[in-house]
């Protein structure tokens, strides 16, 4: 009996372990049929773009000063000149050159982080700061009635005017604590933008993000098509020097250098030729994932395997087998650059897919990847559901497979073109812009070279009938000897000269033409090279104006690399840091601002111009308030090349000086009051002075008037009385004494009267 339930539970044993078996192998058919949809859609996109790649590679040769096979063999079979002038590599590093100079400036950042503007709170901010100027006047208008009423005596208007004040600075003071609060509000908010924006660019610092642009700019000026990848995680490693512990005897043995590893976010410049986005979508946008094709070495394979999320059994099947051949575009590579001739060596082709992936293909990849979690969330087959993911895979088979990196699930690339192409993502490089204008130059000197050969003396014609060289040798030499053979009545000359016509004026021209061209074809001046042409002004001024207008077609390919690099990198290691950073502190709402184009202008120039806004518009009164001056200041310093930071108050010193110069809020108000009072009190003195002015001078108009009208009178009596007029004033001064001397005697008895009580004697 016991036998029997041993074979059942045996027999219940293979069971499981068949059906296992058959599960292991139901899923590895699902996950292969999976791998094989993206190997057939990397196969289709690479040969989809083949033709591109040709061109890539004729911009290369161009590049290289190399024609063609077919032109090379042309030019072979005429035995002619194969002179190639190369101003393609001249104007492409030119370019390159400019834009690297252009778009990473050592005295500043072609970038920037910001807080994201709070319309509540700036909306909030203004109104109060609207109703605390209202606020003010009333109070100062309410004080001037005070006192103006305790002047008049009006005791109800005096009291009613205080109350009136004192609410307005109890109103005000309380808008003062919530503005104070708001901006304390937004201090935050520009704090915690600085300590973010300051942590990116110690990423860039840390990661070559400047070097990796630079390789990217360089593909891009070669031929049209620069790949960014980034933030990825990468291997941070730091070396220092450490003093050794001292032994047992307390001695110092040395020091030993030790390496410490770090996981920090890093960019790549992606080679171009290994970048595959969708090639029939204009914009890189719509393309649905991308496709990244890693070429490895047997080492580099092993070397892959080392990473904690690659499958290491599905490495050692894969190093069992064989490499694939390598793509064709490296051996002709090789030949451009001259090296050495021959096919590469056979290399692995790893791809990595970045992109969104359907809700069959993601169950078979959790279930092969035991991601139970993803599992539970896949039960329903909903073809509405795409996740972004990654996935590695090499030979039909996963090696790696995750979620996108970022939440956000922004696309970890990033292209720039120097002319976009409307029908795909790649765009055109120099050489492919200037092909047929360094065609016509090529053809030019060739023709200039060989018709300088064919010039430089006489074609000769010899009549091999007359004469014969004595040394048996047809080429002409100095001093040589021919021996007549022919007829002596014979007339014509066994020796003719043709000479063939220099047309090196011609072909001077149509050289100036096309190196004319090519200066126009590329939006490349030659004063954009910093040469200075014929005609050019010798003024700083005007030298400063040819270079902002040489600078436009420059403005147009920065404001791209901003639009398409700087925006989306600088935002994506943003979102890096609000997911993956453990430093709270600089975590917030922010927005990227791109300032490429901003440091493009002539420094010159832009120094001028900004000095000229300071002074005709800063303190204009309607302009000037709308300036931020301190960032105008700011902009004056870095055009000169002077670190503001270093001579200018930061805006928070500025607020808190402010501070303590204005002190109490209630005294600034009353402060405000006596200033507007006392400037009132002037204002009546100066017009109660005016009007004292005028009634002193329509006084002595009237008195003047009066004079001459006494003087006509007087002169009239005279005449009457038949005497002078000065023995009438002699009279009249009699007349006026004696009168005085009634009067005074008058003065005098009345004042005894009121003395003594009674009368002096006089009139009284």
């Amino acid at each position: 009996m016991n036998d029997m339930n041993d074979q059942i539970s045996y027999a219940s044993a293979d069971e499981d372990r068949t059906d296992d078996r058959q599960d292991k192998q139901d899923l590895a058919e699902r996950l292969s049929a999976v791998i094989s949809i993206f190997e057939d859609e990397a196969k289709r996109r690479v040969d989809r773009r083949l033709a591109v790649e040709q061109r890539w590679l004729s911009d290369l040769q161009q590049y290289h000063g190399v024609y063609d096979r077919d032109t090379l063999e042309k030019l072979n079979k005429l035995e002619g000149s194969r002179v190639f002038v190369n101003l393609t590599a001249t104007k492409t590093d030119s370019m390159e050159a400019r834009l690297s100079d252009l778009l990473f400036p050592t005295d500043d950042r072609s970038w920037g982080i910001g807080p994201t503007p709070v319309p509540e709170l700036m909306n909030g901010l203004n109104d109060a700061e609207s109703r605390v100027d209202e606020l003010m006047k009333a109070s100062a208008d309410a004080v001037v009635q005070k006192e103006e009423a305790e002047e008049s005596g009006n005791e109800q208007v005096a009291v009613d005017s205080a109350e009136l004040a004192n609410g307005a600075n109890a109103e005000i003071y309380e808008i003062q604590k919530k503005i104070e609060m708001i901006n304390a509000v937004l201090d935050e908010a520009k704090s915690r933008s600085d300590l973010m924006q300051d942590e990116i660019n110690d990423q860039f610092v840390e990661c070559n993000y400047q070097s990796e642009a630079r390789d990217m700019i360089g593909w891009a000026c070669k031929i049209g098509f620069g790949v960014f990848k980034g933030p990825v995680l990468g291997q941070k490693v730091s070396q220092a020097w450490t003093q050794n512990k001292p032994n047992e005897q307390g001695n110092v043995s040395g020091y030993e250098l030790k390496t410490e590893y770090g996981d920090k976010p890093a960019v790549y410049a992606v080679d171009p030729f290994s970048f595959f986005p969708d090639p029939d979508v204009p914009k890189l946008t719509d393309s649905e994932g991308f496709y990244e094709r890693h070429l490895m070495t047997k080492p580099q394979l092993r070397k892959l395997a080392k990473r904690p999320d690659i499958d290491k059994d599905q490495i050692r099947d894969i190093l069992r087998g064989e490499p694939a051949t390598a793509p064709s575009y490296m051996s002709e590579l090789v030949d451009i650059s001259g090296n050495s001739k021959g096919t590469v060596k056979d290399l692995y082709h790893v791809w990595e897919y970045t992109g969104p992936v359907g809700s069959k293909e993601l169950l078979a990849l959790a279930e092969s990847f035991e991601d139970k979690e993803m599992i539970e969330s896949l039960k329903d087959d909903d073809p509405l559901i795409e996740i972004q993911a990654k996935i590695w895979f090499c030979d039909g088979r996963a090696l790696s497979f995750s979620l996108h990196p970022l939440d956000s699930g922004e696309p970890i690339y990033s292209v720039f073109t120097i002319r976009p192409d409307v029908a795909s993502p790649f765009g055109f490089g120099i050489p492919s812009i200037m092909s047929d204008t360094q065609s016509i130059l090529n053809a030019a000197y060739r023709m200039m070279m060989d018709n300088s050969a064919l010039s430089t003396g006489p074609q000769i014609v010899v009549d091999k009938s007359q004469i014969e060289p004595q040394d048996g040798k047809w080429n002409l030499t100095p001093r040589k000897i021919w021996n007549w053979i022919g007829q002596q009545q014979n007339t014509r000359p066994p020796f003719s000269d043709f000479t063939i016509a220099s047309n090196q004026q011609e072909l001077s021209n149509i050289i100036t033409i096309a190196s004319t061209a090519i200066d126009q074809v590329t939006s490349m001046p030659a004063i954009a090279q910093g040469e200075q042409g014929a005609g050019v002004t010798k003024t700083a001024q005007g030298m400063a104006l040819l270079m902002n207008s040489a600078n436009i077609s420059y403005k147009r390919i920065v404001k791209a690399y901003d639009d398409d690099v700087t925006v989306p990198l600088t935002r994506r290691f943003y979102h890096w840091n609000m997911q993956f950073s453990e430093k709270d502190e600089i975590k917030g709402d922010y927005a990227v601002q791109a300032r490429g184009s901003s440091v493009l202008l002539v420094r010159e120039m832009q120094a001028q111009n900004l000095l000229m806004i300071a002074l005709q518009f800063g303190d204009h009164p309607e302009y000037g308030p709308m300036l931020k001056k301190g960032d105008l200041l700011k902009q004056i310093f870095k055009a000169h090349l002077i670190a503001a930071d270093e001579v200018l108050k930061t805006d928070r010193e500025v607020e808190n000086e402010k501070k303590e110069q204005g002190g109490d809020p209630m005294a600034l108000v009353q402060q405000q009051a006596n200033e507007i009072k006392a400037a009132e009190l002037e204002l009546k003195r100066e017009e109660m002075g005016l009007k004292a002015e005028q009634s002193n001078m329509e006084w002595d108009r009237r008195l003047e008037i009066a004079q001459l009208g006494y003087d006509t009178s007087m002169e009239r009596v005279a005449a009457q009385m038949n005497m002078t007029r000065d023995e009438l004033d002699r009279k009249i001064g009699e007349s006026d004494k004696a009168e005085g001397g009634k009067e005074r005697r008058l003065a005098i008895e009345v004042a005894m009267q009121e003395k003594t009580g009674k009368s002096a004697g006089g009139s009284v």
